[in-house]
C-alpha cells in the first residue's frame, strides 16, 4: 500500500535554481527532470529524504525512456537538488534539504503514480505543464486544496513566456490533475490539485 502523499523538499522552488536552469530550449531534458523529481517525491522516506531504487522502477511512473531517465537524473544532482549514491545495485537518491530552508510541498502518490507518465515527454506544453504543476504544489498552503494564482504570478515563478501558459495549462485540465474553479470577477484564477 503506497503512502498517500510525498515529500518534495523545495527550497530550489523559492531561490529560483531550478526553473531558471529548465529552459525551453531543452524542454526534454526539463520534462524528464521534473518528472523524476516528482516520481522521487513519492517513492522516498518521508523522513530521511532517501530512497534505493532503480531507473525501471522510475520508468514505470515517468514514461520516460532509461536515457531520459539518466538524463533527468544527472541534471537534477548537477543543480544540487538530488544526491546519488551509485556504490549499490539499485542507486540511493536522496532528496537535498538545506539548512536554512527545510520546507517542503506535499506531493499526491496516486495522482503521481497513475497520471505522470499519462504527460507527454516531448514539447512546450508538457514542459510548461510540470513547472505550472510543481508551482501549485509548491504555493499550496497546508491543507487547502485550492491555489488562487493569476497568470503574472505563475509567468513570475515558472519563468516561460505568457503565451505558453494555456498550453500549459490545458495538458493539467486534460490529465485530471487539477480542476480551474468558478471564480469572482476581476480576481485571480483559482485551482484545484486532484489528490490531494
Amino acid at each position: 500500500m503506497s503512502k498517500r502523499f510525498g515529500s518534495l523538499p523545495n527550497w530550489w522552488f523559492r531561490n529560483e535554481v531550478l526553473f531558471s536552469e529548465l529552459r525551453a530550449h531543452q524542454t526534454g531534458e526539463g520534462i524528464a527532470s521534473m518528472k523524476c523529481l516528482l516520481a522521487l517525491s513519492v517513492l522516498i522516506d518521508f523522513y530521511t529524504k532517501d530512497v534505493s531504487v532503480s531507473i525501471t522502477e522510475i520508468e514505470t511512473i515517468t514514461g520516460l525512456s532509461r536515457p531520459m531517465v539518466i538524463k533527468g537524473m544527472v541534471k537534477l544532482e548537477y543543480l544540487g537538488v538530488i544526491s546519488v549514491d551509485k556504490n549499490n545495485y539499485r542507486n540511493n537518491y536522496k532528496l537535498i534539504v538545506t539548512k536554512d530552508d527545510s520546507r517542503w510541498a506535499k506531493v499526491p502518490s496516486d495522482m503521481i503514480r497513475k497520471q505522470l507518465k499519462t504527460i507527454s515527454n516531448r514539447g512546450t506544453a508538457p514542459f510548461v505543464a510540470l513547472k505550472i504543476y510543481i508551482t501549485l504544489l509548491s504555493l499550496r498552503y497546508k491543507n487547502e486544496i485550492n491555489v488562487k494564482i493569476s497568470h503574472e504570478v505563475i509567468r513570475n515563478y515558472t519563468k516561460v513566456q505568457p503565451n505558453q501558459i494555456r498550453a500549459g495549462l490545458d495538458v493539467l485540465f486534460s490529465c485530471s490533475m487539477i480542476h480551474l474553479l468558478p471564480k469572482e470577477e476581476n480576481t485571480s484564477n483559482v485551482y484545484k490539485l486532484i489528490g490531494v
